[in-house]
């Protein structure tokens, strides 16, 4: 399992499969029934379902099926229907390790779905901020139905809308056989053009259910967050999104090379019995949906100068390159801690042979006295250290010193709030038995979203204390939504990136409060890894 899934194994699960839908004209409007609303929207009425003081509208098609001619396409906009949708069920999560053998893998092929949740009562001409959010899993597994926006909005006044977009091959796959037969002569980076399809569908519709569309922030987690990258770099996202929030990740790792992308399609084609060039597109159109997500693979967007992702996001940020919105931004103290769980049987000796694979001879000795074997004792000592030394390189994109590069970055060209989450014993997994986790990678995710059937787990586990920090982040996050600040009377005040001054450090309890960023730099010792060149390699075992 990838650093991107360990945390998020335990959320993610299938809902129902979607209703088949036919042609209805656009009468924006808003119609109370009995506790439910129905709204109109371009393709036809939609009833969604009561939830306490908010509205839920489940299972909204933002673009057609991607299946058939579709599979491995651009998407194209979602039919309409006759008659009132029913919205209380949500639609299928793409297809990924671990889908519902009841609903079955090639039936979630028809995926391209979000959920949308209001405060109840919201009126067609409320123009409450938008927050657009995408999901974290490695961009192999996860959905839309990881995300309950149903407490941020009803609490906040906000509209919250969690979207599905293709995983693993069929969101990424980047073979030349598609190239040559695209429009464009491009392929790869679907699953990117799916957010940006939603985020046209809710330029064209979320009036209809009193959003409003010059205020919409883009969000992500880990993955979601790489992906949140790629939309603010693209050149077609202008007027699509006002600001964003990049949660661990720093822009650049987990993207691939236009060489890279085509080796991994060669070898995922060989794997399926795809390799002749004589059919190999017809081959690989023959396979389930099943068969591609059983074929499996590591996938990633791709950097292509004549692309939807024409430069490392972090590269092009940098250069001033980018749609340049209010950006909220952070990682978790111990990003990488999780990542150590795979070392649990490595010897100092293998742990030293590690280290100058991934820097080199010449710089091994630094980073060895710096994250010494011994720093920690027993069981896990050196998991731990290992830990630490992921998360501070940013080698993984997970936080620590690159994340602060980005922050950096973007606080040069953009008002930016920085933030580290140091809850030490969030709710983590039960094994191996005895392991801290302490705020590892994703275990924040439960704090923005506890109402999620998939964080359940945890957020059932908060103490008063989580309860509290719980509260205050979906504030904050509602907050940067609403005003592209995250100010909130009553909580402690967090500060906008300047230069090298605060960030807010999240602390259950009531006890969160800004802190320097020169804190931060000399936790994660910025200073060393600020004079080594960025670790790319994964440090797999």
């Amino acid at each position: 399992m990838t650093h991107r899934s360990f945390s998020l194994a335990f959320w993610i699960a299938i809902s129902a499969a979607a209703l088949a839908q036919v042609g209805c004209a656009y009468k924006p409007g808003v119609m109370a029934d009995a506790g439910r609303s129905t709204v109109t929207t371009e393709n036809g009425q939609i009833k969604g379902l009561a939830k306490g003081a908010s509205e839920v509208f489940l299972g909204l098609p933002f673009a057609a099926p991607p299946m058939g001619s579709l599979r491995w396409a651009p998407p194209e906009r979602a039919a309409s229907w006759q008659g009132v949708r029913d919205g209380t069920v949500a639609g299928p999560s793409c297809p990924q390790a671990g889908s519902s053998p009841v609903i079955g893998r090639t039936e979630n092929e028809d995926c391209l779905y979000l959920n949308l949740y209001r405060p109840a009562g919201t009126a067609s001409g409320a123009s409450l901020p938008v927050l657009v959010y995408v999901h974290g899993g490695a961009n192999t597994v996860g959905g839309a139905i990881q995300i309950d926006g149903a407490r941020m909005a009803a609490e906040n006044g906000i509209v919250v809308v969690a979207i599905n977009h293709r995983l693993g091959s069929l969101g990424f796959l980047n073979h030349p056989a598609l190239a040559q037969q695209a429009k464009d002569r491009l392929a790869g980076n679907y699953a990117l053009l799916d957010i940006k399809a939603a985020l046209e569908w809710v330029q064209r519709n979320i009036g209809a259910f009193g959003g409003n569309p010059n205020k919409v922030t883009l969000g992500g987690t880990s993955s979601g967050a790489t992906n949140v990258c790629a939309l603010l770099v693209n050149p077609g996202t202008a007027g699509l999104l006002h600001a964003a929030i990049i949660s661990s990740d720093d822009c650049l790792r987990d993207v691939d090379t236009v060489a890279q992308s085509e080796a991994r399609a060669a070898a995922f084609a060989a794997k399926l019995g795809c390799a002749n060039p004589g059919n190999v597109l017809a081959c690989l159109r023959s396979k389930s949906a099943g068969e591609l997500v059983t074929a499996g693979g590591a996938w990633n967007p791709h950097v292509d100068p004549k692309g939807f992702h024409r430069k490392p996001a972090i590269d092009a940020i940098a250069a001033g390159e980018w749609r340049a919105v209010p950006v909220l931004i952070g990682s978790m103290r111990e990003e990488g801690r999780g990542s150590g769980v795979a070392f649990a049987n490595f010897t100092a000796q293998a742990y030293a042979a590690w280290v100058t694979r991934l820097v080199g001879a010449d710089r091994a000795p630094a980073l060895l006295a710096a994250y010494p074997a011994d720093k920690y004792s027993g069981q896990y000592a050196l998991p731990y250290v290992v830990g630490d030394f992921v998360t501070d390189s940013g080698m993984r994109g997970l936080g620590g010193c690159t994340n602060l590069a980005l922050a950096r970055h973007l606080a040069r060209q953009t008002p930016t709030y920085y933030y580290q989450f140091e809850d030490p014993n969030p709710p983590a997994p039960s094994t191996p038995p005895g392991y801290e986790f302490r705020a590892s990678h994703g275990l924040d995710t439960p704090f923005t979203w506890p109402d999620s059937p998939h964080m359940a787990q945890s957020s059932s586990r908060f103490t008063e204390a989580q309860w509290q920090l719980s509260k205050e982040m979906t504030r904050y996050w509602a907050a940067f939504a609403k005003n592209f600040n995250p100010e909130v009377p009553g909580q402690a005040a967090w500060p906008r990136l300047i230069a090298d001054g605060s960030l807010m450090s999240l602390r259950p309890g009531g006890r969160s409060q800004a802190s320097p960023v020169a804190q931060f730099a000399e936790l994660h010792k910025c200073a060393l890894w600020e004079k080594m060149p960025w670790v790319l390699d994964r440090g797999e075992r």
